[in-house]
Protein backbone atom coordinates (compact mmCIF):
# COMPACT_ATOMS: atom_id res chain seq x y z
CA UNK A 1 0.00 0.00 0.00
CA UNK A 2 1.34 3.45 -1.17
CA UNK A 3 0.30 6.94 0.32
CA UNK A 4 -2.13 8.50 -1.62
CA UNK A 5 -0.49 11.63 -3.82
CA UNK A 6 -3.87 13.83 -2.55
CA UNK A 7 -2.32 13.97 0.70
CA UNK A 8 0.68 15.80 -0.03
CA UNK A 9 -1.32 18.04 -2.76
CA UNK A 10 -3.97 19.35 0.24
CA UNK A 11 -1.40 19.49 2.63
CA UNK A 12 0.52 22.71 1.99
CA UNK A 13 2.16 23.21 5.03
CA UNK A 14 4.90 20.90 4.43
CA UNK A 15 6.47 20.62 7.98
CA UNK A 16 3.36 19.15 9.47
CA UNK A 17 3.68 16.50 6.24
CA UNK A 18 6.88 15.50 7.51
CA UNK A 19 6.57 15.30 10.69
CA UNK A 20 3.61 13.28 10.65
CA UNK A 21 5.84 11.36 8.12
CA UNK A 22 8.53 10.74 10.79
CA UNK A 23 6.37 9.64 13.41
CA UNK A 24 4.78 7.10 10.95
CA UNK A 25 7.65 5.87 9.56
CA UNK A 26 8.34 5.19 13.49
CA UNK A 27 5.72 3.71 14.54
CA UNK A 28 6.45 0.92 11.46
CA UNK A 29 10.29 0.30 12.61
CA UNK A 30 8.94 -2.46 14.79
CA UNK A 31 8.04 -4.92 12.03
CA UNK A 32 10.30 -7.38 10.78
CA UNK A 33 12.24 -5.98 7.51
CA UNK A 34 11.72 -7.78 4.91
CA UNK A 35 14.74 -8.00 1.81
CA UNK A 36 14.88 -5.27 -0.40
CA UNK A 37 12.07 -3.08 1.71
CA UNK A 38 12.57 0.15 1.97
CA UNK A 39 11.70 1.13 5.60
CA UNK A 40 10.66 4.95 4.38
CA UNK A 41 8.18 3.20 1.99
CA UNK A 42 6.33 0.94 4.99
CA UNK A 43 6.11 4.43 6.84
CA UNK A 44 4.39 6.13 3.70
CA UNK A 45 2.03 2.85 3.76
CA UNK A 46 1.13 3.68 7.42
CA UNK A 47 0.41 6.97 6.95
CA UNK A 48 -2.35 6.27 4.11
CA UNK A 49 -3.53 3.66 6.77
CA UNK A 50 -3.68 6.95 9.54
CA UNK A 51 -5.22 8.98 6.71
CA UNK A 52 -7.86 6.77 5.62
CA UNK A 53 -10.01 6.26 9.32
CA UNK A 54 15.84 -2.82 -12.96
CA UNK A 55 17.13 -3.82 -15.99
CA UNK A 56 17.41 -7.65 -16.90
CA UNK A 57 21.23 -7.75 -16.00
CA UNK A 58 22.86 -7.04 -12.92
CA UNK A 59 24.79 -3.76 -12.69
CA UNK A 60 27.10 -1.89 -10.23
CA UNK A 61 25.82 1.51 -8.63
CA UNK A 62 29.17 2.79 -9.09
CA UNK A 63 30.18 1.96 -12.73
CA UNK A 64 32.45 4.96 -13.55
CA UNK A 65 34.91 6.75 -12.06
CA UNK A 66 34.93 10.38 -12.91
CA UNK A 67 38.18 11.12 -15.06
CA UNK A 68 38.81 14.64 -13.69
CA UNK A 69 40.86 13.43 -10.82
CA UNK A 70 40.96 9.80 -9.43
CA UNK A 71 38.23 8.63 -7.24
CA UNK A 72 38.24 5.24 -5.18
CA UNK A 73 35.58 2.71 -6.81
CA UNK A 74 33.94 1.19 -4.56
CA UNK A 75 32.00 -2.22 -4.50
CA UNK A 76 28.74 -1.33 -3.79
CA UNK A 77 25.21 -3.35 -3.80
CA UNK A 78 24.31 -4.75 -7.31
CA UNK A 79 21.01 -3.49 -8.33
CA UNK A 80 18.74 -4.93 -11.44
CA UNK A 81 17.19 -3.33 -13.95
CA UNK A 82 14.09 -2.97 -15.01
CA UNK A 83 12.44 -3.47 -18.49
CA UNK A 84 10.06 -0.68 -18.87
CA UNK A 85 9.73 3.06 -18.92
CA UNK A 86 7.28 5.11 -17.35
CA UNK A 87 5.28 8.81 -17.59
CA UNK A 88 5.46 9.20 -21.17
CA UNK A 89 1.87 8.87 -21.19
CA UNK A 90 1.19 10.57 -17.53
CA UNK A 91 0.37 14.15 -15.65
CA UNK A 92 2.80 15.43 -13.93
CA UNK A 93 1.04 14.36 -10.28
CA UNK A 94 0.50 11.10 -11.36
CA UNK A 95 4.24 10.57 -12.48
CA UNK A 96 5.62 12.04 -9.15
CA UNK A 97 2.97 10.07 -7.58
CA UNK A 98 4.80 7.13 -9.46
CA UNK A 99 7.65 8.52 -8.44
CA UNK A 100 7.34 8.72 -4.83
CA UNK A 101 6.14 5.17 -4.45
CA UNK A 102 8.83 3.39 -6.38
CA UNK A 103 11.50 1.25 -5.18
CA UNK A 104 15.29 3.32 -5.30
CA UNK A 105 16.27 0.79 -8.05
CA UNK A 106 13.50 1.56 -10.06
CA UNK A 107 13.83 5.27 -9.82
CA UNK A 108 17.54 4.45 -10.46
CA UNK A 109 16.76 2.86 -13.72
CA UNK A 110 14.18 5.64 -15.58
CA UNK A 111 13.53 6.99 -17.61
CA UNK A 112 15.16 6.12 -20.16
CA UNK A 113 17.34 8.03 -22.54
CA UNK A 114 16.51 6.86 -25.65
CA UNK A 115 18.20 8.73 -28.43
CA UNK A 116 19.43 11.19 -26.39
CA UNK A 117 21.37 9.58 -24.27
CA UNK A 118 24.80 9.80 -25.76
CA UNK A 119 24.72 13.59 -25.18
CA UNK A 120 23.34 13.66 -21.55
CA UNK A 121 25.82 11.31 -21.00
CA UNK A 122 28.32 14.04 -22.25
CA UNK A 123 26.20 16.49 -20.29
CA UNK A 124 26.60 14.50 -16.67
CA UNK A 125 29.90 13.58 -17.40
CA UNK A 126 30.95 17.70 -17.72
CA UNK A 127 28.63 18.34 -14.33
CA UNK A 128 30.50 15.75 -12.49
CA UNK A 129 33.57 16.67 -13.15
CA UNK A 130 32.95 20.23 -11.99
CA UNK A 131 31.44 18.86 -8.49
CA UNK A 132 35.10 16.82 -8.44
CA UNK A 133 37.21 19.61 -9.24
CA UNK A 134 34.98 21.42 -6.40
CA UNK A 135 36.10 18.67 -3.66
CA UNK A 136 32.80 16.87 -3.89
CA UNK A 137 33.11 12.65 -3.42
CA UNK A 138 31.34 12.09 -7.01
CA UNK A 139 31.06 8.59 -8.81
CA UNK A 140 28.83 7.97 -11.53
CA UNK A 141 26.57 5.19 -12.66
CA UNK A 142 24.57 3.74 -15.91
CA UNK A 143 27.38 4.69 -17.75
CA UNK A 144 27.54 8.23 -16.49
CA UNK A 145 24.16 8.86 -16.99
CA UNK A 146 23.75 9.23 -13.59
CA UNK A 147 25.78 11.02 -11.00
CA UNK A 148 26.03 9.84 -7.21
CA UNK A 149 27.76 12.15 -4.25
CA UNK A 150 28.52 10.85 -1.26
CA UNK A 151 28.17 13.16 2.09
CA UNK A 152 29.05 11.47 5.32
CA UNK A 153 26.66 11.15 8.65
CA UNK A 154 29.28 12.95 10.65
CA UNK A 155 29.26 16.28 8.60
CA UNK A 156 25.37 16.22 8.85
CA UNK A 157 24.49 14.97 12.35
CA UNK A 158 25.30 14.22 15.76
CA UNK A 159 25.98 10.63 16.95
CA UNK A 160 22.15 8.99 17.29
CA UNK A 161 20.90 12.29 16.24
CA UNK A 162 18.28 13.04 13.87
CA UNK A 163 18.20 16.83 13.68
CA UNK A 164 20.51 18.38 11.19
CA UNK A 165 24.06 20.23 12.55
CA UNK A 166 24.20 23.87 12.38
CA UNK A 167 26.57 23.49 9.42
CA UNK A 168 25.10 21.04 7.69
CA UNK A 169 24.09 23.02 5.18
CA UNK A 170 27.58 23.87 3.61
CA UNK A 171 27.71 19.88 2.43
CA UNK A 172 24.45 20.20 1.31
CA UNK A 173 24.48 23.78 -0.35
CA UNK A 174 26.01 22.23 -3.27
CA UNK A 175 23.16 20.39 -4.84
CA UNK A 176 20.46 23.16 -4.27
CA UNK A 177 21.59 23.98 -7.97
CA UNK A 178 20.78 21.02 -9.72
CA UNK A 179 17.00 21.79 -7.96
CA UNK A 180 16.08 25.09 -10.14
CA UNK A 181 13.83 23.69 -12.64
CA UNK A 182 11.35 20.92 -12.24
CA UNK A 183 12.26 17.92 -13.30
CA UNK A 184 15.81 18.73 -14.63
CA UNK A 185 16.99 16.39 -12.58
CA UNK A 186 15.12 13.64 -9.89
CA UNK A 187 17.24 13.88 -6.66
CA UNK A 188 17.11 10.76 -4.87
CA UNK A 189 18.65 10.79 -1.17
CA UNK A 190 19.24 7.41 -0.02
CA UNK A 191 20.60 7.19 3.98
CA UNK A 192 22.38 4.61 4.88
CA UNK A 193 24.18 3.20 8.63
CA UNK A 194 26.14 1.19 10.13
CA UNK A 195 25.17 -2.00 11.98
CA UNK A 196 25.50 -0.86 15.40
CA UNK A 197 22.05 -1.19 16.83
CA UNK A 198 19.45 -3.44 15.70
CA UNK A 199 17.39 -3.06 12.31
CA UNK A 200 14.57 -1.76 13.64
CA UNK A 201 16.45 1.16 14.98
CA UNK A 202 18.67 2.12 11.96
CA UNK A 203 15.48 1.53 9.99
CA UNK A 204 14.30 4.06 12.24
CA UNK A 205 16.98 6.67 12.24
CA UNK A 206 17.94 6.83 8.60
CA UNK A 207 14.47 7.25 7.96
CA UNK A 208 14.26 10.13 10.20
CA UNK A 209 17.09 11.33 8.79
CA UNK A 210 16.61 11.51 5.08
CA UNK A 211 13.20 13.20 6.23
CA UNK A 212 15.48 15.80 8.04
CA UNK A 213 17.33 16.44 5.15
CA UNK A 214 14.23 16.53 2.31
CA UNK A 215 13.05 19.43 4.20
CA UNK A 216 15.97 21.24 3.93
CA UNK A 217 16.04 20.46 0.34
CA UNK A 218 12.38 21.79 0.52
CA UNK A 219 13.21 24.98 2.52
CA UNK A 220 16.77 26.12 0.65
CA UNK A 221 15.89 24.87 -3.05
CA UNK A 222 13.75 26.64 -6.02
CA UNK A 223 11.89 23.38 -6.49
CA UNK A 224 12.52 20.14 -4.87
CA UNK A 225 8.89 18.39 -6.04
CA UNK A 226 11.17 15.48 -7.63
CA UNK A 227 13.78 15.02 -4.36
CA UNK A 228 12.49 11.37 -3.20
CA UNK A 229 13.92 10.07 0.21
CA UNK A 230 15.03 6.55 0.87
CA UNK A 231 15.89 5.03 4.89
CA UNK A 232 18.29 2.37 4.10
CA UNK A 233 19.02 1.31 7.59
CA UNK A 234 22.09 -1.03 7.70
CA UNK A 235 21.36 -3.43 4.71
CA UNK A 236 23.62 -1.90 2.10
CA UNK A 237 27.51 -1.71 3.50
CA UNK A 238 30.37 -0.17 1.11
CA UNK A 239 32.83 -1.46 3.85
CA UNK A 240 32.38 -4.55 6.67
CA UNK A 241 31.47 -2.97 9.82
CA UNK A 242 34.49 -4.46 10.87
CA UNK A 243 36.44 -0.83 12.21
CA UNK A 244 35.73 1.96 13.49
CA UNK A 245 37.20 3.72 9.86
CA UNK A 246 34.83 1.55 8.17
CA UNK A 247 31.75 2.25 10.20
CA UNK A 248 32.14 5.74 9.46
CA UNK A 249 31.98 5.24 5.93
CA UNK A 250 29.17 3.30 5.72
CA UNK A 251 26.89 6.16 7.32
CA UNK A 252 26.57 7.75 4.48
CA UNK A 253 24.38 10.26 2.55
CA UNK A 254 23.78 9.09 -1.72
CA UNK A 255 22.20 11.60 -3.88
CA UNK A 256 21.65 10.23 -7.27
CA UNK A 257 20.95 12.80 -9.71
CA UNK A 258 19.24 11.07 -12.45
CA UNK A 259 18.45 13.10 -15.49
CA UNK A 260 14.96 14.08 -15.53
CA UNK A 261 12.46 14.70 -18.57
CA UNK A 262 13.13 18.39 -18.86
CA UNK A 263 16.33 17.20 -19.05
CA UNK A 264 15.66 14.75 -21.82
CA UNK A 265 13.46 17.10 -23.84
CA UNK A 266 16.11 20.11 -23.57
CA UNK A 267 18.88 17.42 -25.64
CA UNK A 268 16.47 16.49 -27.60
CA UNK A 269 15.77 20.30 -28.94
CA UNK A 270 19.37 21.33 -29.00
CA UNK A 271 19.04 23.12 -25.60
CA UNK A 272 21.54 21.00 -23.29
CA UNK A 273 24.48 23.09 -23.55
CA UNK A 274 27.42 21.66 -21.74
Amino acid sequence: MKIPWIFFKVMKARKYIFIALALMAASVSAEAPKENDNVFKRGLSAVREFFRGEKSDTVSVADTAVAAEPVEKKSRPQRKKEKTDYGASMTEEEELELLYNSSLERNLSFPLLGRQAENIKGYQQVQARKMVTAGLNIETMRDGEVIIATVYVEDLFLPNDTVLKPNAGKFLKPYVGYLKEKDMYRMLLAMHSDDTGSAAYTDRLTSARVLAILEWFKENAVNADYVIPYGMGFSEPLYNNNSIDNRAKNRRLEIYLVPGRLMVEKSSKGELVY
